[in-house]
């Protein structure tokens, strides 16, 4: 189900420049064509030229073709249990150095850009620090928000460039080395959902269970469980995306019946722009012409 990520220098490099050297352009032109003998109920139309559909067209790009989650991730040292001692941390065990890198790809960020690569608000002149852990399949894209990867600075003891980003994730994972219980919500927030806690044993295993806000309990599976090191990454990464997953339901359902995922912001967004054009279209059919009509002098000859 998961594959490994490309580096961060190949990220997007099949991307094709060109649209029309894109097999998927090309495949759906010859789709829709006389000679493949294929009648489709809704063929490709041509779009007016007008302000209007530019606008129509741009909202459309701005919805990304994939899912986007976006996760927060703390390390919690040796008797630690302040939001302000856990957000200092600048680094971590070595246990949690190598449960980072697993848990997704070590970018550069000034290298990423952001039209091809979620990055979830993280800045890439430096102000969030050099370096993301990101992670992505066919189909998401996920941007973990680490705090000892954020720069903390002497002149803001607080953390709050560090809590910008995490307070504001519905699901923060824990990695909790302190060697005594982890309180819920300790790093406060409007949106603090959900948390996948991590406690390390000894024997290279590893005591994973969730923490979540009254609403959730009946999506999520909060059974605890024991996990080697080698394993711990996806089992963290997989609670963590359903856990926002959860989240983005539980909020949708005041609102909407439906998720509002990309694929189906995108999927509206189409139908609109069809639903626009077929109208003015119709319109053009059906107002009569105000240009004079031509005279035909051959009656006189």
């Amino acid at each position: 189900m998961f594959q490994t990520p490309p580096s961060s220098s190949s990220i997007r490099e099949d991307t094709p420049t060109d649209v029309f050297n894109n097999p998927a352009f090309i495949f759906l032109q010859l789709y829709h064509s006389s000679s493949l003998g294929v009648h489709s109920s809704e063929p490709p139309v041509l779009l007016p030229s007008s302000e209007s559909m530019e606008r129509a067209i741009k909202v459309l790009d701005h919805i990304p073709p994939y899912n986007t989650h976006k996760i927060g991730v703390v390390y919690v040292g040796e008797g630690q249990s302040t939001e302000q001692a856990i957000l200092s941390n600048t680094h971590g065990s070595s246990r949690y150095q190598q449960f980072l890198k697993r848990l997704g790809q070590i970018l550069q960020l000034q290298e990423c850009p952001p039209k091809l690569v979620y990055l979830g608000g993280l800045d890439t002149s430096g102000i969030d620090g050099t370096l993301a852990c990101f992670w992505e399949d066919d189909i998401t894209q996920v941007i973990f928000h680490v705090a000892t990867l954020m720069p903390t600075l002497q002149s803001n003891p607080n953390c709050s460039n560090k809590k910008l980003h995490i307070g504001n994730d519905f699901v923060t994972i824990i990695y909790n080395d302190s060697n005594q219980k982890y309180v819920f919500g300790t790093i406060k927030g409007q949106f603090n959902y959900v948390e996948v806690v991590i406690e390390p044993l000894g024997g290279g295993v590893n005591h994973v269970f969730l923490s979540v806000r009254e609403g959730l309990t009946d999506l999520l599976d909060c059974q605890p469980y024991l996990v080697s090191d080698k394993w711990l990454p996806l089992l963290a990464r997989q609670k963590a995306l359903l856990a926002n997953l959860a989240s983005l339901v539980m909020l949708s359902q005041s609102t909407t019946t439906h998720y509002p995922s990309n694929w189906l912001g995108r999927l509206r967004q189409i139908r609109h722009i069809r639903e626009k054009t077929q109208n003015i279209s119709d319109k053009r059919n059906t107002t009569p012409s105000s240009a004079t009509p031509i005279q035909d002098f051959t009656l006189y000859c």
